[in-house]
């Protein structure tokens, strides 16, 4: 199955590329974030375990949807995309950990037929890299190879490059970024950042990446050309990307992917015990002057 990965995407032509941060849309409604369209951030309906799990309408019945959570979140996720039209433009992938891509796979394997994807977009390094360094994520990666190697073949985009433009509809997207290989925090470092322009709004999806993905994207992508209006936070805003990251994409709201215990930092003795960095990244983001907060701890987030 891996080979046949592999072979797939060795064989696609080459992806459109543009200069970093071309790919800006127009502006249709200037009282809305997304014109006709909206963007729902999900938390977890099955657990209060963390996830990302996006879906952006373009105000025309295509959809994006960006990671899609758990294993256990497939059903929920499937029949909002249902409830939606249905009709997945571009399925964006940024790891391969189970909260990110549990639910993708669950849905491929045993209900492809319910709904229509385009386009799934996606970096994988060597198998033989991820069974090397952590084999949650090796078996990840070759379960959804075993699933892709049974599609057809032009619905997977597995040789996306930075600055590669997806078309969706009156959206554009921008892949900032392949996956890195990094000397720490291995597979959240392999991350693929990437941006979404609906209406004029820029949205930039970090994924999981730590300090030394967010490095080398800072080294290799001038983040500042990319207008940003909205950011993900990073791993699940705790321990991702460091305070220059933010500060050169200069957002105006933020998108935390974080359910109650993490936001409160609560390692099982209330507010303030546990050992993540989640008050850090808020602090940083009240010294960028953010002023509009977005976060899974009050519900399913739905912006407009």
């Amino acid at each position: 199955a891996g080979q046949a990965g592999d072979t797939q995407a060795a064989a696609q032509p080459a992806p459109v590329v543009a200069a970093i941060g071309s790919v800006q849309t127009t502006v249709t409604d200037s009282s809305t974030w997304f014109g006709p369209g909206r963007l729902t951030m999900y938390a977890n309906n099955a657990s209060t375990a963390q996830l990302l799990s996006v879906i952006i309408e373009n105000g025309e019945g295509g959809l994006i949807v960006v990671d899609g959570g758990w294993t256990e979140n497939a059903d929920y996720l499937l029949n909002q995309i249902k409830e939606k039209g249905g009709h997945v433009m571009a399925w964006l992938v940024t790891h391969p950990h189970s909260d990110h891509a549990g639910a993708l796979a669950e849905i491929l394997s045993k209900h492809s037929g319910e709904i229509t994807i385009d386009g799934i977009y996606y970096s994988f390094l060597e198998d033989s890299w991820y069974q090397e360094k952590d084999s949650n994520a090796a078996g990840m990666v070759q379960h959804l190879k075993s699933i892709f190697a049974q599609m057809p073949q032009e619905k997977l985009h597995g040789n996306i490059v930075s600055g590669q433009v997806i078309e969706a509809g009156p959206a554009r997207i921008q892949v900032l970024n392949p996956a890195y290989k990094t000397s720490s925090d291995f597979v959240n470092n392999s991350s693929v950042a990437y941006m979404v322009s609906l209406n004029g709004t820029n949205v930039v999806f970090l994924g999981d990446l730590a300090l030394a993905g967010g490095d080398r994207l800072m080294s290799e992508v001038d983040l500042r050309a990319l207008d940003c209006d909205i950011v993900q936070m990073a791993h699940h805003g705790q321990n991702g990307v460091d305070y220059e990251v933010y500060k050169a994409l200069k957002p105006r709201a933020s998108l935390w992917p974080t359910p109650q215990w993490l936001w409160d930092n609560d390692g099982g003795s209330g507010y303030g015990t546990g050992n993540w960095k989640t008050q850090e990244t808020k602090n940083w983001l009240v010294r960028l002057g953010v002023q509009e907060t977005y976060c899974i701890k009050d519900g399913n987030q739905v912006i407009e």
